[in-house]
């Protein structure tokens, strides 16, 4: 029976102590003449042999098929390490029995069941723990496949949880497993830090991968990092990846041109960041992990990527963005509202040559006719252009980079871009109310193309942000301009054209005439008053607006952020860890290396370029209150009123001149009824004049709550992570009370009858 005993524990099948198919007790009538206590003590070497074997097996499985490299090395830890010690007690147990080691055999050569059973009762508990972390990893049976195998993320932070316990045993194994596991995840990521280059094998498990959308592009996964990894190290880990890849996919030529500044390649750096990356041992501690990453991550951008990235290409595009975007230059915007109007009216005018069936989707405008418009635009800006050459740059390079997307119905928020992927970025929050179906009454927003190298300081998301600011800015500047030009429309404004002259005035007829007009217009006049103080209410609101917006918050905001882009970085002024990574990394240098690299202007790590301009844009969209659901929804009405009001005085502007014609010139059209269409349009007038008093007063209500809300509050930023180079802290604009100050009329308007407008 010992024979078969120990034949069990080492993994072999056993007639004795696998009778029964459903342990815990050993009941087969093989074994009915042993005593209950007998019986007890089989059933616990039964479930220990059982165990053993089950977990052998399984971990076999995992560590042949499993997707995970990490998980594999495991599964490979457990067979070697752990079952190969179990498997030396068994063969050590034999050995004591076969030389009548006192310890284990008695007296007359008698073997003590409980001694047996003592010795393996320790490793109970630890088998059972075996086996839970191997289901772990994978499913047992073909029926739990629903359950996904674990990620080697996943079973690294089960170890390091697992290692937090009271049993001495199981503590040892999760950190003997858990180092395993990380030396593994580490060599994973060695591949990627050092060279930029995916995995070969169990890429899919890397917290890395291509993005399908667009081609050498690369996205991060957080489900698939350890927790240890921080939100600001995973990003340097995406960042030192990306630009080894991009830097090793240049053609020859473009390295040709970076200069001989640039003589350190990439692989002559490569020593310095084993030695960066070497500092970091299993189990990995987070700070050491993000202290090796900035290392790195500063090492190749003040070697190479200051070289391929340069500061005047970067200040180049910001300024493009600034002008373009955040509408620095007003002609632009001035140019564009223009053309889209044209394009529109001309639409409008044309006959219609699509089917009655279509419906509105006849007069929509298509994709080439709003690339058109943009076109025109800068034909327009083009022509306006002076001869400073800094000039003509900035706009060559934003016509070839910029221009106007149509959205599908299907992706029309202008909330935060990878909303789901990156929920703790500092992307600012923006709300869903949509402002780029305004201008040509299609979704269209303004996009640039992102060309490598900007893609490493600039991502999509960015871009959606600026998208969703430069629809809402360009809103606000269409929304002043029409109302604007309804002073140019003197026949309604005035008396246009002119009475008659004095020949009219010396007869009873003419005398008869002139009053009848004179008591028209005045009528009129009267009529038209309330529609006049409430567009000017308007332009004013609307004016005012701009000047905080564009004087107070994009301007001032941009100009800071371009003094700390462009200013020089001064040794004294980073902290110690930068200074002592430099360090590190010039020692480990050859001299003429070194001394590159000590005449050279130091200038911001890409990276914390990146960093600083997503704070950037939180900032400017959070001073232009675009986070603000309540004020962004009741904004988006006021713009919807401005243009209804707009086309009603527009529309009685041409009833009126028809009703003139007929009244004095004998013109009639007996196809309409311009009399009834004047009443009914006056009233839909008045009712649109009532609206857009309401959507001012909840405004002005907004505004002010707005200014109580946020006092001494400002953007919720994280400025984690941005500790090395001097971080930047966006500028603190002047307050929504400026504003206020500047819309306060002095006084509470009349209390108007309250009827439903709608």
């Amino acid at each position: 029976m010992l024979h078969e005993i120990l034949l069990s524990l080492s993994g072999h099948p056993s007639a004795l102590l696998d009778a029964s198919q459903n342990p815990p007790h050993v009941t087969s009538t093989s074994i009915a003449l042993l005593s209950p206590p007998e019986a007890e003590l089989l059933s616990s070497l039964g479930h220990l042999s059982r165990l053993h074997r089950r977990t052998r097996a399984h971990v076999a499985r995992v560590a042949a098929a499993h997707p995970s490299t990490i998980c594999r090395a495991v599964a490979t830890a457990i067979v070697s390490h752990h079952l190969d010690r179990f498997q030396r007690l068994v063969l050590d147990v034999e050995a004591r029995i076969l030389k009548q080691d006192a310890s284990t055999v008695g007296a007359y050569n008698i073997v003590p069941l409980a001694a047996i059973v003592g010795e393996f009762s320790a490793w109970t508990r630890l088998m059972e723990w075996l086996w839970h972390i191997s289901t772990f990893m994978a499913p047992e049976t073909p029926s739990k496949a629903s359950q996904k195998p674990a990620s080697g993320a996943a079973i690294i932070d089960k170890l390091r949880n697992e290692a937090q316990t009271g049993y001495p045993d199981i503590e040892s194994a999760a950190l003997h497993l858990g180092t395993i596991a990380e030396t593994s995840w580490l060599r994973q990521l060695s591949t990627w830090l050092l060279y930029g280059r995916l995995p070969s094998f169990g890429a899919s498990d890397f917290s890395i991968s291509l993005d399908s959308e667009e081609d050498l592009s690369f996205v991060l996964n957080h489900a698939l990092l350890p927790k240890f990894v921080s939100r600001q190290t995973a990003s340097s880990l995406l960042f030192v990846g990306k630009s080894l890849n991009q830097i090793r996919s240049l053609p020859s030529s473009s390295k040709a041109v970076m200069g001989p500044s640039s003589s350190i390649s990439e692989l002559e750096l490569l020593p310095v960041h084993v030695g960066h990356l070497a500092a970091v041992v299993a189990p990995i501690s987070s700070a050491k992990l993000s202290e090796a990453v900035a290392n790195i991550r500063l090492s190749l951008s003040r070697n190479l990527l200051q070289h391929l990235l340069p500061p005047e290409k970067i200040v180049e595009v910001l300024t493009v963005l600034h002008q373009f975007f955040l509408l620095g230059r007003g002609e632009f915007a001035m140019a564009l509202i223009a053309e889209a109007d044209d394009k529109i009216q001309s639409r409008h005018r044309a006959p219609t040559q699509s089917k009655p069936s279509q419906g509105i989707h006849g007069i929509l405008l298509k994709e080439a006719e709003i690339n058109n418009t943009l076109s025109r635009s800068w034909s327009v800006l083009s022509s306006l252009s002076g001869e400073d050459d800094h000039t003509d740059d900035i706009l060559d390079l934003a016509i070839d980079m910029v221009h106007l997307s149509v959205q599908s119905s299907s992706n029309q928020r202008p909330g935060t871009p990878g909303r789901a992927k990156e929920s703790a970025t500092v992307l600012p929050t923006i709300t869903n109310i949509v402002f780029n179906d305004l201008l040509l009454s299609v979704p269209t927003s303004l996009t640039m193309d992102i060309r490598s190298p900007l893609d490493l300081f600039m991502t999509k998301s960015d871009l959606d942000v600026y998208s969703s600011v430069n629809a809402y800015l360009l809103t606000v500047r269409r929304a002043h301009l029409h109302l604007a030009q309804l002073w140019k429309h003197s026949s309604i404004r005035r008396e246009h054209p002119p009475p008659p002259g004095y020949e009219y005035s010396n007869s009873a007829h003419g005398k008869a005439i002139l009053k009848r007009r004179r008591q028209r217009m005045n009528a009129r006049g009267r009529e038209m008053r309330k529609v006049w103080a409430t567009c000017a209410a308007a332009i004013f609101f609307l004016a005012e607006s701009e000047s905080y917006f564009h004087g107070e918050v994009v301007q001032e905001s941009f100009k800071h952020f371009l003094q700390w882009v462009v200013g020089p970085l001064e040794p004294h002024n980073a902290p110690d860890q930068s200074n002592d990574s430099e360090t590190s990394t010039n020692s480990n240098l050859s001299g003429p290396f070194k001394k590159s690299m000590s005449h050279e202007k130091q200038q911001h790590d890409p990276e914390a370029l990146s960093l600083a301009h997503r704070h950037f844009l939180a900032s400017i969209s959070y001073s232009l209150l675009l986070t603000d659901l309540t004020f962004t929804k009741a904004i988006r009405a006021f713009f919807t009123h401005v243009d209804e009001l707009v086309a009603f005085i527009t529309r009685l502007q041409m009833i009126r001149q028809h009703l003139d014609l007929e009244e004095d010139d004998g013109v009639e059209d007996f196809m309409t009824n311009y009399k009834q269409e004047e009443k009914d349009v006056a009233k839909e007038l008045d009712r649109a004049r009532r609206r857009l008093d309401s959507d001012m007063k909840s405004l002005i209500a907004r505004l002010r709550d707005i200014d109580a809300e946020r006092v001494g509050s400002s953007p919720g930023l994280s400025m984690a992570g941005t500790r090395e180079e001097g971080h930047y802290k966006p500028i603190r604009v002047g307050g929504v009370d400026r504003l206020l100050m500047k819309l306060d009329w002095g006084g509470d308007d009349e209390e108007e009858d309250h009827e439903d407008l709608l």
